[in-house]
């Protein structure tokens, strides 16, 4: 247990921002009181009591992503002159298979849980938390960096969330899901993702399935319409925002001004590395940005996007609350440099360099040596860019070193990686393996199409030798700017990113 005290943004619904005040984090990784509000616990006496230097705020939710790709880089189709209109149409491009699916197969079959460590250190550093988008395959358990929301048990054996990253085409598809939904289970469903109307469609068997209840989290909606906000709004469902990916790939995002007006809750996630930003810091970079030009949203109504929503989203179906500091709270923090622009603007404006610590379920993860060594002296060295961090993996073997080295291994001679993988797959499927047995090896499969193999989850077959590009970097530079630029898609509306460095 430990009291961190600083300015607390508690994204309560009355806004309350406490000067002054401190957070008690108990050992069962709850908050255990915020003061002033509520009276000092008993039992932390003896605490450590930690100076945030910043403001403390709800860590950062990201409720939409694919990790499996994050060590990726952004991707374009040369072939390609014009925006895409539907999610159906670029995992059929030519260099699709080559520069993003296959990589990614490989280097999931066979350094899965560095792979995994690498994305989840590369969202860390940006504030957040908990993210959505865990690969099939291998399950990492609970909390060894940030929650994975698909798996998350919260020390349980409940399987809270149902995820389908591919569009469900009929009722019969969505039959499992709708049981689930009627069971009080949550349901992340992609749908609508791209400008042609006719996607809607996909909205409407989730209706006519019945899931558009509380437990729905609908991401993209970027085809829906005021009839289908109205829909969301009348089942208290959640619709996920991710502007640069849908601008990236579209030219075009969600009508979110209309879903804003009908008071349909709107979260943001960063997608993945082909067609994403960093993390979801940097998402919320890009609301800034769209807002700018539309005049939509409150600087705090763009904050809430990453907290609050998002954590009202999961609260509904998860046992303890999350995306607020208060009481009884999953204890997830960041602390965040406070900037000239007053508190909301403080966390839109931030980049990595302004991530002082990041606590997940209580324990200190990420953050400042001056602020990790008290709280988590097993912490290990990080080079973030220039900026030397700590960071705590867990496991006293692992560090950002070895992760990194794991991965190059494969980089550096994918052939032999792949004849690892085929030995693997082999015995796999000689025991008649569904995929429980990828847990024990710690593969770690695609959840996005995969045209190379045939089918989009074939498990029956290992990667291929394929080059694999060099690492993207944690924090977002020049040449990741210049390839903003260099897409026309967006209309030079990314461009504007280069202004938060």
């Amino acid at each position: 247990m430990f009291v961190l005290r600083g300015t607390v943004v508690t994204m309560r619904p009355d806004g309350a921002v406490l000067s002054g005040g401190a957070v008690y984090v108990g050992d069962d990784g709850l908050i255990a009181a915020v003061t002033p509000s509520d009276p000092e616990p008993a039992g932390f006496g003896n605490a450590p009591r930690i100076t945030a230097g910043g403001l403390i705020c709800p860590g950062l939710i990201d409720l939409h992503n694919h990790l499996m790709y994050n060590s990726l880089p952004l991707w374009t189709e040369p072939s390609r002159t014009v925006p895409w209109t539907s999610h159906n149409q670029w995992g059929r491009a030519p260099t699709y298979s080559a520069q993003i699916s296959q990589p990614a197969r490989l280097l999931g079959a066979t350094a899965g849980r560095a792979l995994l460590r690498y994305v989840e250190t590369r969202a860390i550093v940006g504030g957040t938390t908990s993210i959505q988008g865990n690969p099939r395959g291998a399950v990492p358990p609970d909390n060894d960096l940030i929650r994975n929301v698909d798996s998350e048990k919260l020390g349980t054996h409940d399987d809270f969330i149902r995820v389908s990253t591919l569009v469900a085409d009929s009722a019969e598809a969505l039959a499992p899901y709708a049981a689930a939904v009627a069971a009080g289970r949550g349901f992340i469903a992609h749908s609508a993702e791209g400008s042609d109307p006719k996607l809607r469609s996909e909205f409407r068997l989730l209706a006519d399935a019945g899931v558009v209840k509380p437990q729905l989290v609908a991401i993209h909606g970027a085809a829906l319409n005021a009839d289908d906000f109205a829909a969301l709004k009348a089942g208290n469902s959640s619709l996920v925002w991710s502007p640069f990916s849908n601008l990236w790939l579209y030219g075009a995002t969600a009508d979110v001004k209309t879903a804003h007006s009908a008071g349909v809750r709107l979260c943001l996630g960063s997608d993945w590395g082909p067609s994403g930003t960093r993390n979801v810091l940097w998402e919320l970079k890009v609301a800034d940005l769209w807002n700018k030009k539309h005049s939509v949203f409150t600087d705090e109504e763009l904050v809430r996007m990453v907290t609050s929503n998002p954590g009202d989203a999961l609260s509904g179906v998860w046992p303890r609350p999350l995306g607020r500091v208060e009481r009884g709270a999953l204890a997830d923090l960041v602390v965040v440099r406070r900037a000239a622009g007053g508190t909301y603007r403080s966390l839109i404006e931030a980049t990595e360099p302004d991530i002082r610590l990041v606590v997940v379920g209580g324990r200190a993860r990420y953050g400042l040596r001056s602020l990790m060594a008290p709280l988590a002296p097993a912490a290990t060295p990080i080079r973030v860019g220039r900026l030397s961090r700590m960071i705590d993996y867990g496991d006293p073997a692992v560090t950002w070193t070895s992760v990194v080295a794991d991965l190059e291994k494969i980089r550096s001679d994918p052939a032999a990686a792949s004849a690892r993988a085929a030995v693997t797959f082999a015995a796999l499927a000689a025991d008649g393996a569904d995929g429980a047995g990828f847990a024990d090896s710690f593969v770690l499969l695609p959840d996005m199409p995969a045209p190379e193999v045939g089918d989009e989850f074939n498990r029956a077959g290992p990667p291929e030798a394929v080059s694999i590009p060099p690492l993207e970097p944690l924090t977002t530079g020049p040449d990741w700017f210049d390839a903003v630029d260099a897409n026309p898609f967006h209309g030079g509306l990314l461009s504007g990113l280069r202004a938060y460095t």
